[in-house]
C-alpha cells in the first residue's frame, strides 16, 4: 500500500496515509453505528475470524482507521498468533498514531516468524515514526542480513538515515534501492530530498521527472519540480511544470502561488489574478482548520452525552466551514447527534443532506435505515 506523503517529513510508515484528521469522524460513528445496531443484530451469527479480518482490510483502505482498529482487535483475539492481522492492525495503529501499540505489535509478529525480513523493516518503520530513529537503523540492518536484496529494506534505510542527516549514506541506499526496484515512485521521490539537501539540483529534477513518468497526475512531485526548476532558473519549464501541476488540482495554494511570483514580471496581469486566488485559497484552508478544531470539540462534547453542546459546535463547524471539504461529514456527524438525542426529525434531514452530497456515505445509510425501522438514537 504505497503512497506519496503529504510532506517530506510526513511518517515513513503510513503507507495508508495523508488522511488522519477524519479520525475523529471514524471514531465517533463507528461508536454511534454500534449503538444503533447492537439490539437490531443481537441474535446474528458472530462473525468468523476471516470476516472480520476482510471487514478491518475493507474499512482501512476507504480510511476508516478507528472502525478497522475495533473489528481487526476482535480478529486478533480470536486469532492472536495470525500474523497477517497482527501486521494490518499494528499499521492500522501506526495509522492512528499509536506508535507503542503499533511497535509492540510488530514485535509480536517478529517473534513468531524471527526470519521475515518484511516484518522488520515494518517495525523499524513504526519505531521512526515514533522517533526512534537509531533503533530503527538497527531494524533495517536485521532486515537486510536477512535479505539483502529487499527494496523496501534499503528504501526505508535511506529514508531514515536521511532523517539523522546522514546524506551520502542515504544517497548509497537509495541508489541500490532503485537498481532493486527501477519503477518504484517512492524511490525516485524520497531520493529527491537527499539530492536537494546536498545542492544537487540537477540530479533532484532528474529524480522527479521519473517520479512524473511513473505518476503524471502527481501533484506534490510536480510542485517540487517547479521548485527544482526556479533553483536552477529555468523558468520556462518551471511555468509549464506549475500549469500542468493548477490543472491537477486548481485549488493547490503553494502551485497558485509559486505561478503567481514567476510571472510578476512576464504576465503581470495574470500574476495578480493568481495573487487574489490565493488569498482566497488561504482562507478556505482557515475556515477548514477552524471547523475541524470545532468538530473535534463537538465530538468530545458527544463523548459526555452533552448533546447541546455538541449539537450547537456542529452547527457552528458549519456555518465557518461554509461549504468546505468538511462539510457533508459535519452534516452527518450533526445528524447522528440529533437523533442521539431524541430529534431525529431534524437529524434525518441533516442525514439526507450528508447522503445527497454523497451517495456513498455508508453511516448515514445505515443510520436512515434504522430510523426507517423505527429504531431510535442511530
Amino acid at each position: 500500500m504505497n503512497g506519496l506523503p503529504c510532506n517530506k517529513r510526513a511518517p515513513i510508515a503510513s503507507r495508508m496515509r495523508c488522511t488522519r484528521h477524519a479520525g475523529w469522524l471514524a471514531a465517533f460513528l463507528f461508536a454511534s453505528h454500534s449503538l444503533c445496531y447492537g439490539a437490531a443484530q443481537a441474535g446474528a451469527r458472530a462473525p468468523s475470524v476471516h470476516e472480520l479480518f476482510e471487514q478491518g482490510q475493507t474499512l482501512a483502505r476507504e480510511g476508516r482507521m478507528a472502525e478497522s482498529e475495533v473489528v481487526l482487535r476482535k480478529a486478533a483475539k480470536l486469532s492472536p498468533d495470525d500474523r497477517t492481522i497482527l501486521t494490518l492492525l499494528a499499521k492500522v495503529e501506526g495509522r492512528l498514531g499509536e506508535f507503542p501499540d503499533a511497535i509492540s505489535l510488530f514485535q509480536r509478529v517478529i517473534a513468531l516468524n524471527p526470519l521475515s525480513a518484511e516484518a522488520h523493516v515494518d517495525l523499524a518503520i513504526a519505531l521512526s515514526d515514533s522517533g526512534d530513529l537509531q533503533e530503527a537503523l538497527e531494524e533495517t540492518a536485521r532486515a537486510l542480513a536477512i535479505d539483502s536484496s529487499l527494496p523496501s529494506a534499503h528504501l526505508n534505510r535511506a529514508r531514515i538515515l536521511d532523517d539523522l542527516r546522514r546524506e551520502p549514506e542515504s544517497e548509497a541506499e537509495f541508489s541500490v534501492a532503485r537498481k532493486l526496484a527501477p519503477n518504484d515512485p517512492d524511490v525516485c521521490f524520497y531520493w529527491s530530498f537527499v539530492e536537494r539537501a546536498l545542492g544537487h539540483f540537477d540530479k533532484e529534477t532528474s529524480l522527479l521527472q521519473r517520479v512524473i513518468a511513473l505518476q503524471p497526475a502527481n501533484e506534490k512531485a510536480l510542485i517540487l519540480l517547479g521548485k527544482s526548476l526556479l533553483e536552477q532558473s529555468r523558468t520556462t519549464e518551471a511555468e509549464t511544470v506549475l500549469r500542468r501541476a493548477l490543472a491537477i488540482d486548481s485549488k493547490s495554494s503553494e502551485a497558485t502561488y509559486l505561478l503567481s511570483r514567476l510571472l510578476i514580471k512576464t504576465k503581470p496581469s495574470e500574476s495578480r489574478q493568481l495573487a487574489a486566488r490565493f488569498a482566497a485559497l488561504r482562507q478556505l484552508s482557515a475556515n477548514l482548520d477552524r471547523s475541524k478544531s470545532m468538530g473535534n470539540e463537538a465530538y468530545g462534547a458527544s463523548l459526555e452525552q452533552d448533546w447541546p453542546r455538541a449539537i450547537e459546535l456542529y452547527k457552528q463547524a458549519l456555518q465557518v466551514c461554509g461549504g468546505c471539504e468538511a462539510e457533508e461529514a459535519l452534516r452527518r456527524n450533526l445528524g447522528l447527534t440529533l437523533c442521539r438525542s431524541g430529534n431525529t426529525t431534524e437529524g434525518e434531514v441533516e442525514l439526507r443532506k450528508a447522503l445527497a452530497m454523497d451517495p456513498g456515505d455508508r453511516e448515514a445509510v445505515k443510520a436512515l435505515a434504522v430510523l426507517s425501522q423505527g429504531y431510535e438514537n442511530p
